[in-house]
């Protein structure tokens, strides 16, 4: 059992869509609440899997794992929407819905054009029914083993923030650490002292202690560690510590963690389906894209004579880095 996994209240926190040039950027937390010392892939089986899923099971493990080949967005899916349906007691209608239940600021990403409607159905690739079904089997599941979902939480930076952020640091990474911290801020409200969050280190940083103590001037950040492999931190409030720890791999350490990058990664599936279906709307036979660099520009130069006709800023669909 990795050292870093077992709960009392467990967190996690990651990202997905750093690399592309298209679509957002989002980062999720999870956290779960259960007995000390239960270690939620093993508390789950089989019904919960890490590795590749059979008949109905859910995979909860690194989205670029749950997310590949032919049924890669199926299975992320499933295991995104079961854990909000977990939480939320149904299952979204629409990408608006999803979105603005995870706490995305809905109003300002519909200011962009491409996502002015959020309607887009839910699910992608499943039968609602057996989301559903799976839902309820993960939340029994759940129950019998004494563990809860106590927070879920998604934010999608979109390109113009992303810009903005961007043109204010004049440094990608810092851009990536400053969203990283606002969802690790939200999940810190919510864990009780005593609690520890894993989230996946920010590229290649190894030192955050500055950055803690910037999102949290009311507390005392004591640095326990910082190597290559692992930064940890006492986030002392006035209520007790939280132990905030980012760790390379951190999927692979810690279940929430997991959760986190599939509930990222099927979030910004979401939004790039409906920039995708808001562009295809309006020309015909148009590829769609992932948004990464060399398809990303295929797309952009595809798209340009709308932009140019519309009078569209270029500035709110492809990022400055």
């Amino acid at each position: 059992m990795d050292a870093l996994n077992p709960i009392r209240c467990l967190a996690g926190v990651d990202e997905a869509g750093l690399g592309p040039i298209l679509g957002p950027l989002v980062v999720a937390g999870a956290a779960l609440e259960g007995r000390a010392g239960v270690d939620p892939w093993l508390a789950l089986e089989p019904f919960v899997t890490r590795k590749g899923p059979r008949d109905r099971q859910i995979q909860v493990a690194d989205s670029k794992k749950v997310n590949q080949g032919p049924h890669g967005l199926r299975r992320l899916e499933r295991t995104a929407l079961c854990a909000w349906t977990v939480f939320w007691g149904r299952l979204p209608a629409t990408a608006g819905e999803f979105l603005d239940q995870l706490g995305a600021d809905v109003g300002r990403i519909r200011r962009c054009p491409w996502y002015s409607s959020l309607d887009l159905p839910l699910p992608l690739a499943n039968d609602a029914g057996d989301v559903e079904l799976a839902a309820h089997l993960l939340g029994r599941t759940m129950r019998e083993a004494s563990i809860a979902i106590l927070h879920l939480c998604a934010l999608p930076i979109e390109v113009e923030e992303f810009n903005a952020t961007i043109a204010a640091t004049d440094n990608k990474g810092a851009t990536h650490l400053h969203h990283y911290v606002r969802v690790l801020a939200d999940v810190l409200r919510r864990v009780s002292p005593g609690s520890t969050v894993l989230a996946d280190r920010c590229g290649g940083r190894a030192h955050y202690r500055s950055a803690l103590q910037k999102a949290f001037p009311d507390a005392s950040v004591t640095r326990l560690r910082e190597d290559a492999e692992i930064s940890s931190y006492d986030v002392v409030r006035r209520d007790g510590p939280v132990r905030v720890t980012f760790a390379t791999a951190g999927e692979e350490r810690a279940f929430p963690t997991a959760l986190a990058s599939c509930l990222a990664k099927y979030v910004r599936e979401v939004m790039v389906r409906v920039l995708n279906d808001w562009f295809a709307e309006r020309i015909p036979g148009l590829a769609r894209t992932a948004g990464y660099w060399v398809d990303g520009h295929r797309f952009l130069g595809d798209v340009a004579p709308l932009l140019e006709r519309e009078a569209l800023p270029r500035e709110l669909l492809i990022r400055s880095r």
